[in-house]
């Protein structure tokens, strides 16, 4: 993630910004599943151990299960809907790669690139909190 980061201030043209954009947002999910399977392997050896069945409903019932689950959720989410949009976006680049010129980056592309990436942040906290 850090390294992307630090990679799209390098970038000369808007293709380019785009698409490491969405490969850091895409690194950011991955990230966020990450960190959810190691807290909850920490629940399951270390809190809970062998004494999970016990209190189950405890745990479901959780602070600690309510947010995993929602960064579960958005970690997947973000990851599904990126990879949809840089799909998406590959795919019309091969099919009007004729009429396709790759600009230097502006305002109007960073602009452009930070609306796509809130708007898939945002659609991805929506469907994870709202469950």
């Amino acid at each position: 993630v850090v390294r992307g980061l630090i990679a799209i201030k390098d970038c000369k043209t808007e293709r380019i910004l785009i698409n490491l954009a969405l490969v850091c947002v895409i690194s950011s999910g991955d990230l966020l599943i990450g960190v959810y399977l190691v807290v909850l392997s920490v629940y399951d050896s270390v809190i809970f151990g062998k004494q999970f069945c016990s209190n189950q409903a405890e745990w479901l019932t959780s602070t600690a299960c309510s947010v995993l689950g929602v960064l579960s959720t958005l970690g997947s989410q973000l990851s599904l809907f990126t990879m949809t949009v840089l799909s998406s976006i590959r795919v019309y680049g091969l099919a009007c790669n004729k009429t396709m010129k790759s600009s230097r980056i502006n305002r109007t592309s960073v602009i452009k690139t930070s609306i796509l990436v809130t708007v898939i942040v945002a659609i991805s906290l929506t469907i994870a909190i709202l469950p």
